[in-house]
């Protein structure tokens, strides 16, 4: 969908923090700010991450936008800024491919069960375990790589964006991703709170 087609009522319930509604921006324009990102640097890695980049500033100053009507022309020179940005960068600093080939062996998933007193709770939690471990497979491997390291490893999002070669933003749009389509993996398996919930 191009920028200038985007419902005005949908970009008030983005400025509103509405996160159902930025999942549905993202779907809608997407696609579009990628080709046009593309156009631009002329490389698919680099246009996903000048795109996850513009995403990232969208979701924490869209309410800083006083008029709805103007969110095509603001997003035009974010992404434009934001590619200017991101050129600058790579003159500065050769940035390494993020390696695709993170896989977590069965053996090694983060989330482990404990054998508990009680079989039943015991069996229960292993259950729990294992759907938080296949939902953690699910993620595409930039998401799966961010999450882990950030929520598994306890590492900052300076030292991720160093270790998988890509800006800080990128790393914190993963994160939010990430974290949001494991929400829906594990609705069954979490509280209001989105914390996981486990049979003591």
């Amino acid at each position: 969908m191009a920028l200038s087609d985007v419902p005005v009522h949908l970009v008030e319930r983005c400025r509103k923090g509405e996160e159902s509604a930025f999942d549905e921006l993202f779907t809608m324009i997407n696609g579009d700010l990628y080709r046009w990102a593309y156009s631009l640097v002329r490389n698919e890695d680099d246009a996903m991450e000048v795109v996850q980049d513009c995403f990232m500033r969208i979701f924490r100053h869209i309410n800083r936008l006083q008029d709805s009507k103007k969110f095509p022309h603001w997003v035009s020179r974010l992404l434009v800024n934001q590619t200017n940005t991101f050129r600058v960068k790579r003159k500065k600093t050769q940035m390494e491919e993020l390696e695709e080939g993170f896989d977590v062996a069965d053996d090694a998933m983060p989330i482990q069960g404990r054998a508990g007193v009680n079989p039943r709770k015991a069996a229960e939690r292993e259950e729990v375990f294992r759907h938080v471990n296949d939902a953690i497979r699910e993620l595409p491997p930039r998401q799966r790589n961010a999450v882990l390291m950030f929520d598994v490893n306890n590492k900052s999002i300076k030292e991720i964006a160093t270790e998988l070669g890509c800006s800080e933003g990128a790393v914190k749009f993963n994160i939010f991703q990430g974290r949001r389509k494991l929400r829906a993996l594990l609705e069954n398996y979490v509280d209001q709170n989105g914390n996981l919930s486990l049979a003591e």
